[in-house]
């Protein structure tokens, strides 16, 4: 049973890592609310112009009255930088507000349309000419969305521009539209009734949307369309150079001149998005060169919109082994390629709802490493070098203290004056003056031999009477022997060793 539980508990661990490790780590899609309020659409003015039929048939079962409803409702979900006109239209078509801002306060806005429908015709020519003017005038937001109300046919009074269903003044109100310069224009008609001329709207604009006939208490739901879509087009405008932006991999200096053994270079990642935060998962990097190794811990960075987040990429050159010659070179280039994977919490959405294809770009991944060791064997040179002078300095010193043995025994010196003195020998130089050895003058004593060989040791005795340089005069003097300088008399006598092997008798001594 314990076999088995291992074996299984086994399994289940393994599952468990191949499914943490195999999804990627993005983060979960923000929402729809999220990103409007990161971009702050609702602080950007979209233009809305509202066409509204004011004409008698709208006061069959109160539909005026709920018209009423159902837009103050809508300008209430507006932001209140949103710019709204309102056109009324029946015997004709005029402008009752002109772009004033949504404000706070809907009933403001919609204190401008009259209280009763009343009229006796309905021209939807003539409002649609109002609603193109005021789309055109000076200040206007590129943002704009037409919506057209009305639950009748087009039903224009005798001496109207528009007559007809069609004919030159529809096609030149279609030309003046076209030419309008907009970033988003979205254009809606709601027919409030079962047979309308709401389908005259897209004569003018092609775009333009019937929505489909509704009872008037749903009129609310169906006015949530045309504002989501202006809130939506905010959105794209805002994020239409996001949708390509991507990430730029910037390497640093340092992988130009890469020396042998292990560096970390710290790689750059930079975004080129305005708004969109990006999360780069699966990075991989590989090298061109066998003996570079390049590894990079796969994990999952998060770059914000145009800022940058920093990866370490680890290298490790096999430059080959050492060289007899003691500055050997090894140089050479490999290519280094940095891969990811670009993903944002935001692409769902603005796959969804926005209609865009976001297409990251992935540049300046692949670069050229400068790899350039010394692979010489100076360092063991340099060792070697120190040690040969170590060994010669000890031989140096050894020899001169051979051929430059210790003093030894005492000598007896005698002036012309016939003056005698005894100086004992000690250390390798001895100074001659009247301190030392209680002689006038200047000299020194010193102990040489004539060869590292030689076991024969002389004195070597430099002496100025006066003390001055040019009365200097030097000899040598043997064990036993004497020798005349500046007129005085050097005798050494050198100290006698016992015999080898022979130890005193202390005990005669001793009686």
């Amino acid at each position: 049973m314990d076999r088995i539980r291992r074996a299984v508990t086994g399994v289940a661990l393994s599952l468990g890592l191949l499914a943490a490790t195999a999804a990627p780590a993005y983060a979960a899609p923000a929402t729809e609310d999220e990103i409007y309020a990161a971009l702050g659409v609702d602080r950007v003015a979209a233009d809305y112009v509202v066409m509204v039929d004011v004409s008698g048939s709208m006061r069959a079962g109160n539909r005026y009255a709920q018209v009423r409803s159902s837009l103050r409702s809508f300008v209430a979900a507006l932001a209140p930088d949103d710019r709204v006109s309102l056109v009324t239209f029946a015997d004709g078509a005029k402008v009752v507000r002109r772009g004033g801002p949504a404000g706070r306060s809907p009933d403001a806005v919609l204190a401008n349309l009259p209280r009763q429908a009343d009229g006796d015709h309905t021209d939807i020519g003539a409002a649609i000419e109002e609603a193109t003017k005021l789309l055109a005038r000076e200040g206007a937001p590129p943002t704009a969305t037409v919506l057209l109300l009305t639950d009748g046919l087009h039903d224009p009074a005798p001496g109207s521009a528009y007559p007809f269903d069609e004919g030159y003044s529809w096609n030149q109100l279609r030309a003046t539209a076209k030419k309008l310069k907009k970033t988003s224009l979205n254009a809606y008609a709601v027919p409030l009734s079962g047979s309308t001329g709401a389908a005259q709207l897209a004569k003018v604009f092609p775009a333009a949307k019937v929505l489909p006939p509704v009872s008037i208490d749903r009129l609310g739901a169906q006015l949530e369309q045309p504002k989501a879509a202006a809130r939506a087009a905010k959105a794209r405008a805002a994020l239409g150079a996001d949708a390509r932006g991507g990430i730029t991999v910037s390497w640093p200096e340092q992988v130009r001149d890469l020396g042998a053994g292990p560096t970390d270079l710290r790689v750059t990642l930079r975004s080129g998005t305005a708004h969109t935060p990006l999360v780069v998962d699966g990075l991989a990097v590989r090298s061109g060169d066998p003996a570079l190794r390049a590894t990079v811990r796969p994990q999952s960075v998060s770059v914000p919109p145009g800022g940058t987040a920093e990866v370490t990429v680890s290298v490790d050159w096999d430059a080959g082994p050492r060289q007899a010659a003691p500055l050997h070179e090894v140089t050479g280039e490999a290519a280094l390629t940095l891969t990811g994977t670009v993903g944002s919490p935001w692409y769902p959405m603005m796959r969804d709802r926005l209609g865009m294809t976001p297409a990251p770009a992935w540049t300046g991944g692949e670069t050229r490493a400068g790899l350039d060791a010394q692979r010489g064997s100076l360092p063991y040179w340099i060792g070697g070098a120190l040690l040969l002078a170590a060994v010669l300095g000890t031989l140096a010193v050894l020899r001169r203290r051979r051929l430059r043995p210790p003093l030894s025994g005492r000598l007896e010196v005698r002036t012309p004056d016939g003056d005698e003195h005894t100086v004992t020998l000690t250390g390798r130089v001895l100074a001659l003056n009247a301190g030392t050895a209680g002689i006038p003058g200047q000299g020194e004593v010193r102990a040489a031999r004539a060869s590292v060989g030689a076991a024969e040791v002389v004195l070597t005795i430099t002496y100025s009477r006066n003390g001055s340089a040019s009365a200097r005069e030097s000899g040598t003097c043997g064990p036993g022997a004497s020798v005349t300088l500046s007129g005085a008399v050097f005798t050494w006598q050198p100290s006698v060793p016992a015999p080898r092997g022979r130890t005193p008798d202390r005990s005669r001594s001793l009686r």
